[in-house]
């Protein structure tokens, strides 16, 4: 093939608004109520066990008769919580968007994560993004991180793609799977 038979490949637009996404059915935007429900599912299934084993690792530590004030003030224990409950969630978000698209809770409500830019799963590093920029912001310690977790997500109540912060970082967007 000589150069002169080349073309470069399609400029296709990316979709820029609402009106690119069908109004109702598969591939419509997902209603913010429905991502709300599969975040709060994915959160309690990450946090459940986090949570157990950290139980499980202060009763260990302290003892079942502990002292609580003692308890209180084990920040190595709450440093391991954070970075456990860190790693598993990133991870868990992370594989399931990269290879399925929806994770469990986006599953059981019908929802799933495309790439903006065709419509296909999001790449490893684009999924990685969606829930390390949230995480991030929650590992914090401070009262004022969860606050600013729901603003990253709260922002997709005015976007006209409804997309929160962690998408339009990643470049994807929530669409309906069925």
């Amino acid at each position: 093939m000589e150069i002169d038979e080349w073309h470069p490949p399609s400029t296709a637009r990316m979709p820029d608004g609402p009106d690119a996404f069908p109004a109702t059915g598969v591939n419509s935007l997902a209603p913010l109520g429905s991502r709300a429900v599969a975040r709060l599912i994915d959160s309690t299934l990450v946090s459940v066990p986090a949570f157990a084993a950290f139980a499980v690792a202060t009763i260990a530590t302290v003892g079942l008769e502990g002292d609580p004030e003692a308890m209180a003030n084990d920040t190595g224990l709450t440093l391991w919580l954070t970075g456990t409950w860190f790693v598993v969630s990133v991870l868990y978000e992370t594989v399931s968007v990269a290879l399925w698209g929806q994770t469990l809770g986006k599953l059981a409500l019908g929802v799933r994560v495309a790439r903006q830019a065709n419509g296909r799963c999001p790449l490893w590093w684009e999924a990685g993004i969606r829930i390390a920029l949230p995480a991030l912001v929650f590992a914090v310690p401070h009262p004022a991180a969860a606050v600013a977790v729901m603003v990253l997500y709260a922002v997709a109540v005015f976007d006209p793609m409804r997309r929160g912060v962690p998408d339009r970082a990643a470049g994807t967007v929530v669409v309906r799977s069925r």
